[in-house]
């Protein structure tokens, strides 16, 4: 017999609007509906019954289907339909809920645009940590040229320790790797004598790469190449990267090049150009995002490494895609600085079900 399951893989953004981007979105009115099991289940229902109305408004949004057909000697034994929200919630108003018995009904307006639209609003809170620059210079290049890629360095970090979204909490020397926070160190000779750079599960790692060379650019004639390579590794293990490669030529050959007097700036800033640009882009992209975290089990009680450093309040829902059933919700039971503590909303859910998934929270204290 022929089974169809159709999974809501809905991961609605509950992020703010800025005026720009405001053409892009529409606002639409959805109703959730949850059922209490007892009195003291309420509170629990009532999330349970916004959330539904969240991902209600993510689904008028639109959404894109997948199929996916197992077949054995001819026979269908597995038809499955993947469905997802096209739409995402920027923010919403709160019209009115009320009881009937032990069901409670939320009416949300809500403002909801497309999913890989540029509009976001409260952003993402990143603790940073600054790896060491890879920089390799070759020993054609200029002197100037060499102090380069620690100057762009140092200027991305000034840059970053500015904007209000980010801290920067380490940053790395040559030589030294962070390490994971539950690893045994005592015998490490490098420990011992550098000291131990430990990450937290919700930190994020900037890590850059400056080539500088030279080569010859035909009727250019001599030029000095440079490549850069940003990335942002999230404790998911996502990395989101930006480059840059720019060359300017160098005025003949000799000691004059090398010295170049004041000309050397304007080489400096040409070689530099759009290094600011890639640097705000990658922010701008990771902090617009929101909040995400693996599951981790232990006995009765899941958790994720992120808290209220990341920017989590004790009113965030997690969502979650899983591909053994519908899309799950949990709440926040107990923050902390760096650790959240959740439990699902439909408890019905085995904590197993949860265990090593990705979750991504967004804020409903509304």
């Amino acid at each position: 017999m022929l089974r169809l399951r159709v999974l809501i893989l809905a991961v609605v953004y509950l992020l703010g609007l800025p005026l720009a981007a405001s053409a892009q979105a529409v606002w639409v009115e959805v109703i959730g509906h949850a059922v209490a099991s007892n009195a003291k289940d309420k509170p629990a229902a009532r999330r349970r019954a916004l959330a539904d109305a969240l991902i209600s408004a993510g689904m008028a949004g639109g959404v894109s289907m997948k199929g996916h057909t197992v077949l054995d000697k001819g026979r269908v034994v597995r038809d499955l339909t993947m469905m997802r929200a096209a739409g995402r919630v920027l923010r919403y108003n709160n019209l009115g809920e009320a009881w009937a018995g032990n069901t409670i009904q939320i009416r949300l307006r809500a403002l909801v645009a497309p999913l890989e639209g540029p509009a976001c609003g409260p952003r993402r809170h990143i603790v940073l940590v600054a790896l060491a620059p890879n920089i390799r210079t070759s020993p054609n290049a200029p002197a100037w040229a060499a102090q380069l890629g620690n100057e762009l360095f140092n200027d991305a970090l000034a840059r970053l320790e500015r904007k209000r979204s980010i801290t920067l909490d380490k940053v790395l020397a040559p030589g030294q790797q962070p390490i994971s926070k539950t690893k045994n160190t005592s015998m490490s000779y490098t420990s011992l004598t550098q000291g131990d750079i430990r990450l937290q599960g919700g930190d994020t790692q900037l890590a850059t790469w400056f080539e500088i060379d030279t080569d010859y650019g035909g009727v250019t004639g001599r030029q000095v190449v440079m490549r850069v390579q940003i990335q942002l590794i999230e404790g998911t293990g996502q990395v989101t990267q930006r480059t840059l490669s720019n060359a300017v030529s160098l005025p003949g050959s000799g000691p004059i090049t090398t010295a170049l007097g004041p000309r050397r700036p304007k080489l400096k800033a040409k070689l530099s150009e759009g290094f600011v640009e890639i640097l705000e882009g990658l922010v701008d992209m990771a902090t617009c995002t929101p909040v995400a975290a693996h599951v981790r089990r232990a006995g009765n009680t899941l958790s994720v490494p992120v808290g209220s450093r990341q920017g989590l309040s004790r009113a965030a829902l997690a969502f979650t895609e899983n591909p053994a059933s519908d899309f799950e919700a949990l709440e926040i039971v107990k923050l902390s600085g760096d650790r959240a503590t959740l439990r699902p909303l439909d408890p019905a859910m085995p904590l197993s079900a949860f265990d090593g998934r990705m979750v991504r929270f967004v804020e409903a204290g509304q």
